[in-house]
């Protein structure tokens, strides 16, 4: 037994929730999700930061840039999901599943049963990681029209992470006991909890004591 996983469910748990990426309801939620977001932090952005510099963001332009943005948007999916990776990977030392199922890029353990702990860490990690170096990487930056390209990442970035939010604060406010499981296959989640106690049961541990 681990502290970070099960490798067989154990008894007394019950199935309690399943997310799937693939179903079209999800995709339909994830997608209304992720571009609120987006637009409302491209608004904020743009109103905060572009708008006061809009003649030296226009002054700045460079086709360059814009290809190194489009490039890097590329490169920090497939980080992101690497970041996903190893927490699971430093939590489990077991094998990895990545892929791409439309419209999601995924990292998962197929073969575990993941405790709470261990599933928050793995979902909060890219967000934290990524929203700390993208706005680090504005402060270093002075030209507006590059600062502008950042924000602009951070706000794809945002709305990258809508669905690992989600199941965080799935976590972090619905399955908060520290022994609810998760299954990850990649594209599907599937949350455990433990099912209650009935009163025999307890009346039946108290008299083997």
């Amino acid at each position: 037994m681990s502290r970070f996983y099960e490798e067989k469910l154990p008894e007394g748990y019950s199935q309690a929730l399943v997310v799937d990426a693939a179903d079209r309801k999800t995709v339909l939620f994830m997608r209304r999700a992720a571009s609120l977001l987006s637009a409302a932090l491209f608004c904020v952005f743009f109103f905060l930061f572009a708008f006061p510099r809009i003649r030296e963001i226009r002054a700045g332009f460079s086709l360059f840039k814009c290809v190194v943005f489009v490039l890097s948007y590329y490169l920090y999916i497939v980080l992101h999901e690497l970041t996903h990776g190893l927490v699971y990977k430093l939590l489990t030392k077991r094998k990895l599943a990545f892929g791409f199922q439309p419209p999601v890029a995924y990292c998962g353990v197929p073969d575990l049963y993941l405790y709470r702990i261990t599933s928050l860490l793995s979902a909060a990690a890219p967000f934290t990681v990524f929203t700390v170096f993208f706005a680090v990487l504005f402060f270093l930056l002075n030209d507006p029209f590059s600062k502008s390209l950042v924000l602009a990442l951070l706000a794809l970035h945002a709305a990258g992470c809508t669905g690992d939010l989600y199941g965080a604060g799935l976590l972090l406010f619905k399955y908060t006991d520290p022994a609810s499981l998760r299954k990850d296959t990649g594209p599907k989640q599937i949350y455990y909890t433990k099912d209650p106690i009935r009163p025999d049961e307890t009346k039946q541990q108290e008299g083997g004591k």
